[in-house]
């Protein structure tokens, strides 16, 4: 119980994190979710490109019992040369010369440092 608790208070403390905007030099799981938040939101958007993460403005995460954490994100997202698809890789795509921006707060519930068990977008607001 102490050991879940350790790491619970680590986790919590490594999360909560605000305010900096730093072009992508976030935690691997900050930008695991938003480029996660970022796929959901191309499948269910009518885009003819898809568009990627290219800053994270800001962020704020909450533990959220039993071993979650609800990620709160604001992200400039641009668009790319890839047509937007199903099943769209971003990650290899070219940004368009003259690309358009948005600006999207997601979010995001999910277990950090875990892929198997489902993220759930709940907010997607994009402008």
């Amino acid at each position: 119980m102490v050991c879940l608790l350790t790491l619970f208070a680590s986790v919590f403390s490594a999360f909560i994190v605000s305010g900096h905007s730093v072009k992508l030099n976030y935690n691997h799981n900050v930008i695991n979710v938003a480029n996660f938040a970022m796929d959901v939101h191309n499948r269910m958007s009518s885009y003819p490109y898809a568009f990627k993460v290219v800053d994270i403005i800001s962020d704020a995460a909450q533990l959220y019992p039993p071993a979650r954490v609800k990620y709160m994100l604001q992200i400039q997202a641009a668009q790319t040369v890839c047509e937007n698809h199903a099943s769209v890789n971003v990650t290899d795509c070219a940004l368009q010369s003259n690309a358009e921006i948005m600006t999207c707060s997601f979010t995001i519930i999910a277990v950090p440092g875990n892929d198997y068990i489902p993220k759930h977008l709940l907010l997607d607001q994009c402008v």
